[in-house]
């Protein structure tokens, strides 16, 4: 079997492109609440039993969104799963935990209540996006682009988000014509173009084997530019941090200094009464060990 090549991203690539995920997928499926920040999505339950949530992030609301997806039926085994991810994670984290489940198959139902144990229920929030759904997106966005047509904050995330819950089946055509199209279309401002172009990266990655192919449209899509954006981000993003850093080793620099010249004085002083001849040759021993370096 043909082993698959994994195209470099550097590691900043691949944080942001974490990021950015979890940040504009909670924003396009409609989540509540205002993305802040992921979390570890390694879980240890007191038997020492391990787990792995697909998705652990904070909003600013102070909601711990645990966002899992499932490609089968939504079975009671799949709901005690999604239970102890959220016990966990309310407890871990401290936060009001929401449970949500993006689902291959249509659940027919929005939400649902799980009875996890007598007294504890589980509210799952069901995501379903149909396949002809996604398709009248997909020639929304070719239509829109080719008539150089201003992108809405919904179509410029379509862009990315169209090619990873497209079916399998259609996978590698939906992310090459969204990549070859990315250059011409004319995106919302409030969505960064580089963003969009590190989620199509990852579609594309998703979606292709060949290597061949996987170069040719990382190229299309200028990886490489947008790799160097990144860059330039992660330094400005801590370069404050960094001057902070550098303000601190100055300052405690001074201090040495002040403390090392008052240190001098100190010692001049303690020399000059040392010094004195009516002073007894015990009180000048003491002084004198005083002013040994």
């Amino acid at each position: 079997m043909k082993k698959k090549k994994i195209y470099h991203i550097n590691d900043r690539s691949m944080k942001y492109q974490s990021l950015i995920l979890s940040r504009h997928q909670h924003q396009y499926l409609g989540l509540p609440g205002t993305f802040e920040a992921r979390y570890p999505q390694e879980i240890v339950f007191p038997n020492m039993e391990a787990g792995r949530a697909d998705e652990f992030y904070s909003t600013v609301e102070g909601l711990l969104i645990d966002l899992e997806e499932e490609s089968g039926d939504i079975t009671d085994k799949v709901l005690e799963k999604v239970g102890k991810y959220v016990i966990f994670g309310a407890f871990m984290y401290s936060k009001r935990p929401y449970a949500a489940i993006i689902c291959h198959k249509d659940p027919k139902k929005e939400f649902e209540y799980f009875k996890l144990s007598p007294s504890l229920f589980l509210k799952v929030h069901y995501i379903y996006i149909p396949q002809d759904a996604l398709w009248m997106k997909y020639e929304n966005l070719i239509k829109k682009i080719e008539q150089k047509q201003q992108l809405t904050v919904e179509e410029t995330l379509d862009i990315a988000f169209v090619a990873k819950f497209i079916s399998k089946e259609y996978g590698q055509f939906i992310t090459e014509s969204l990549a070859k199209s990315f250059r011409y279309a004319k995106l919302n401002e409030e969505i960064p173009k580089r963003d969009i172009g590190v989620l199509l990266g990852a579609m594309i990655l998703k979606h292709f084997d060949d290597n061949k192919k996987i170069d040719e449209l990382m190229e299309v899509i200028d990886m490489k530019q947008i790799n160097e954006e990144i860059r330039i981000i992660t330094r400005e993003e801590f370069a404050d941090e960094f001057e902070k850093i550098e303000k601190e080793k100055r300052e405690m620099k001074n201090e040495n200094i002040e403390i090392k010249n008052e240190n001098i004085k100190l010692k001049e002083g303690i020399k000059q009464v040392a010094e004195k001849k009516n002073l007894d040759p015990e009180s000048k021993k003491i002084l004198n060990s005083l002013i040994i370096p």
